[in-house]
């Protein structure tokens, strides 16, 4: 069986159930543990920074860390900022205003706070603009009125709220993918030699940048056609069975 070197883990979903106050089981927090010894094991989430701090306090993890789904590298134990990057901020204020405009609540993120709007907001250091509980037809909607600006990206993510989905809008080079690159690079080892693990539709560029793709029994369909293997869901323990098969091969 190929050896892989590390192992990156969407978190809501994969790691954990999708909910704001999810935490892994017991079984995914002995594999991790087990196979920290003997591969590189992150996670990449579009949480930012402060929503996955109890996170990392529960899992031995030994991976830089991809978070606000590209946007932010940080490191595992130091939890400091190893690389970022930013919207442009010439494509802020079109967007938040077009949003305000349909009477559609978001936020900003912005130097690591969520931010309401305002009219005197003035963009710092945005990473990207939240926008939850959308149906897939009004997410669709909002995607082609503002999917033409070159410069940014539109990640639909699962929403905590059943049937309802989140969007995020980053800058175009803050994808998982882009991430995986530069994790990559900061671990010396080849992207084929990496492992993803995700479920929603914002996990395809994770998927698409690793060697091994691996989705969620519970993922979308879309995601499992570009699978390599499909393993059992979030609620059977799913990364604890890669883990078990891929990494400790038993």
């Amino acid at each position: 069986m190929k050896k892989y070197k590390a192992l990156m883990l969407d978190l809501d979903g994969t790691t954990i159930p999708n909910k704001k106050d999810g935490e892994p089981s017991k079984k995914v927090i002995e594999a991790i543990a087990k196979a920290s010894k003997v591969v590189k094991i992150g996670i990449a989430t579009a949480r930012p920074h402060f929503m996955i701090s109890y996170i990392l306090d529960i899992l031995d993890l030994s991976s830089p860390l991809i978070i606000n789904s590209g946007a932010e590298i940080i490191d595992c134990k130091t939890r400091s900022t190893l690389y970022e990057q930013t919207m442009e901020k010439k494509d802020i204020l079109p967007i938040c205003s077009l949003l305000n405009s349909l009477k559609v609540p978001f936020l900003i993120h912005d130097f690591h706070k969520d931010l309401s709007f305002a009219n005197d907001y003035i963009p710092q250091k945005p990473s990207n603009i939240f926008i939850p509980d959308l149906t897939h037809f009004f997410a669709d909607t909002l995607t082609k009125r503002i999917g033409d600006i070159p410069t940014i990206t539109i990640h639909k993510i699962p929403s905590w709220s059943k049937g309802k989905v989140d969007l995020l809008i980053s800058h175009a080079s803050a994808t998982k993918q882009h991430a995986i690159l530069k994790v990559a690079e900061i671990l010396k080892i080849k992207t084929h030699e990496i492992i993803g693990v995700g479920d929603g539709y914002n996990d395809f560029p994770l998927l698409m940048a690793c060697g091994m793709k691996v989705a969620m029994g519970n993922a979308v369909p879309e995601l499992k056609e570009i699978a390599d293997y499909i393993a059992p869901s979030v609620d059977e323990d799913g990364v604890a069975h890669v883990i078990n098969k891929f990494i400790l091969n038993s």
